[in-house]
């Protein structure tokens, strides 16, 4: 991602965007919430019937009562079981939807983002976001909620009932639960920014880990044995960030827990409800409801705790895949315009990836149709952005860039690369079948389409020596060289049949052989086309119809090799530099 789809700052925990991606199943959350609160009244009702029959026990020794205490525990203790189930059911299809619905959103904001913003390092974040960030939402969605109605709707039922009963003794039992409520909302006050500056922690240690990985053959070559020093201290912040967010409270989450421990409470009730009933303040008979349902009032308290802390992870998913969702899309015309040729202009381009600090100035260029220009220009003279735009990875800062005559913003993305392919360096297969992979570009074409885009791009007689031949799943079934995968990607080319050609030099680290045959099969893609080549090595755009000379992003000179070679400049010393390497070689 850019810095300019980049906040400074990461806004605060706001539940609003919770809210918002978990708007379609409302109304099946609201259906369970409302079951959990009636199982959660119902699920007291047993203790109720167990106090009917123990007091007439006691007392009159009457059947009739302690047969309707049976019915009530008895039915009561179903009803609540079914109600719960019922809740759990609809929660977990609300999930379900939330889920779908959410990667679906994520998905189409995806195909309408800028090309760049994948090519710039985005696609861990975006496969986090679509597994973990998504599924984040589980613990509130089917399960936060539920566990908040049924852990306050319970106490409040009991304490109701214990009021009535005794006043004094239910303040008693309800003290611990509130000392312990008010330390947990402190507790909790700075939850959200501690997680956060832990995950951002975490961030730091997986690209210092993957930065480590990627740099460890040089630093071995060249005996360099401190590489591991930045994942070390990228390490210790990170356990120092956890330290900070989750020791401290941890150790009073365990000191709350023994407040409310059932072994606690239980004592303290019957510790001073005996008290009570040997100084004749309360009858034994009336202690039992205490004994019974005291754990309900104190319990709830931990779920509470538990729940609020994956609701805060939850809405801590939801702001992550909210600024996903944020992230400024490509704008499509309203009217889409065709090209009417095939000549391709840029006319003084400005782009930067930051604002205000432009790699592109002023660029001015024109590729002729039927012809082929080469880039060409030290590294970061702005060769890739320049194709970039092209594309519409991104858009120019000023200027245009016009294919036949329009401007590449006034197209659909889809009538763009209908007349626009690419052949990259590192082309990539997707895990379908070959043929598959072939017709990407064209989804209708028939297997003779794409049989003879695969013989003009010289990889036909590769894939029919395969066992499945073009069923063959690449990755699976075939393990394809780059140069083989360089090829299906120019069959696919062929078979979409554009009109103008993006070539990121697809023979750069290929064997000699290899090369050959890529070069005879770009050859044939290229006949016709108005082509781009970026080149990076001087040798292999010597007899291209046309050479732009890029330095520091600025058009530096524009010629043929041999009028190039003829003038002091940035080619000439480039192409010395060249040769002088291949002499030493």
């Amino acid at each position: 991602m850019t810095d300019r789809q980049k906040s400074s700052k990461p806004p605060r925990v706001d539940p609003r965007v919770f809210h918002e991606l978990t708007a379609d199943s409302r109304g099946l959350l609201r259906s369970a919430l409302s079951l959990q609160a009636l199982s959660a009244v119902l699920s007291l009702l047993p203790y109720v019937g167990l106090w009917l029959i123990a007091d007439e026990a006691l007392g009159s020794g009457r059947t009739e009562p302690i047969v309707f205490g049976v019915l009530l525990i008895a039915a009561s203790a179903v009803a609540a079981l079914l109600l719960r189930l019922s809740a759990y059911a609809l929660s977990h299809r609300a999930d379900l939807r939330v889920q779908r619905s959410v990667r679906n959103r994520v998905a189409s904001h995806l195909a309408r983002l800028p090309l760049g913003w994948f090519t710039a390092g985005s696609g861990g974040r975006t496969l986090e976001t679509l597994q973990g960030d998504v599924e984040e939402l589980h613990a509130a969605v089917a399960h936060g909620r539920m566990e908040v109605v049924a852990a306050v709707v319970t106490p409040s039922i009991a304490v109701g009932w214990l009021v009535t009963v005794d006043w004094r003794l239910t303040l008693l039992v309800i003290l611990p639960s509130t000392v312990v409520h008010f330390q947990q909302r402190h507790l909790l006050s700075g939850a959200g920014e501690r997680q956060r500056g832990v995950m951002v922690a975490l961030s730091s240690l997986v690209d210092a880990i993957t930065q480590l990985v990627r740099d460890l053959p040089t630093l071995r070559v060249v005996r360099r044995g401190d590489g591991a020093g930045t994942m070390v201290a990228a390490s210790d912040r990170f356990r120092a960030a956890q330290t900070s967010a989750y020791v401290r409270e941890n150790r009073r989450t365990v000191r709350n827990g023994a407040l409310v421990d059932p072994v606690t409470t239980m004592a303290l009730v019957l510790g001073a409800g005996g008290a009570m009933v040997a100084a004749g303040w309360l009858s034994a008979p009336d202690l039992l409801p205490f004994a019974l349902v005291a754990v309900a009032v104190s319990s709830p308290l931990q779920d509470i705790a538990t729940a609020r802390a994956g609701m805060r992870t939850a809405h801590l998913a939801a702001e992550r895949i909210g600024r996903l969702l944020d992230t400024p899309a490509l704008p499509e015309p309203e009217l889409d315009r065709h090209p009417a040729g095939r000549d391709v202009v840029l006319r003084d381009v400005t782009f930067g990836y930051q604002p205000d600090e432009p790699v592109l100035h002023q660029v001015s260029l024109e590729l002729r149709p039927g012809t082929i220009t080469a880039l060409v220009g030290p590294s970061g003279s702005g060769k890739s952005t320049v194709a970039a735009l092209l594309a519409r990875f991104y858009d120019t800062d000023e200027g245009q860039v016009l294919i036949g005559g329009v401007d590449v913003r006034e197209m659909t993305t889809s009538t763009l690369y209908r007349h626009m392919g690419f052949v990259l360096q590192d082309a990539q297969l997707i895990r379908t079948s070959l043929r598959d992979n072939i017709r990407l570009a064209k989804p209708d074409a028939t297997d003779s389409e794409v049989i003879a885009a695969a013989k003009a791009a010289r990889i036909h007689d590769r894939i029919e020596a395969l066992p499945q031949g073009y069923d063959a799943i690449a990755g699976q079934d075939a393990t394809l060289s780059g140069g083989e995968r360089q090829r299906i990607a120019i069959a696919r080319v062929l078979l979409a049949d554009p009109d103008v050609l993006v070539l990121d030099e697809a023979t750069a680290g290929i064997d000699p052989e290899t090369e050959a045959e890529v070069q005879s099969a770009l050859a044939v893609l290229a006949e016709g086309r108005t082509v781009l080549v970026i080149a990076h090595r001087p040798a292999t755009v010597t007899e291209v119809d046309q050479i732009v000379v890029l330095d520091q992003g600025r058009v530096a000179q524009i010629g043929r090799h041999e009028e190039l070679i003829a003038v002091a400049g940035v080619y000439r010393q480039m192409w010395n530099a060249y040769r002088s390497k291949e002499h030493v070689a």
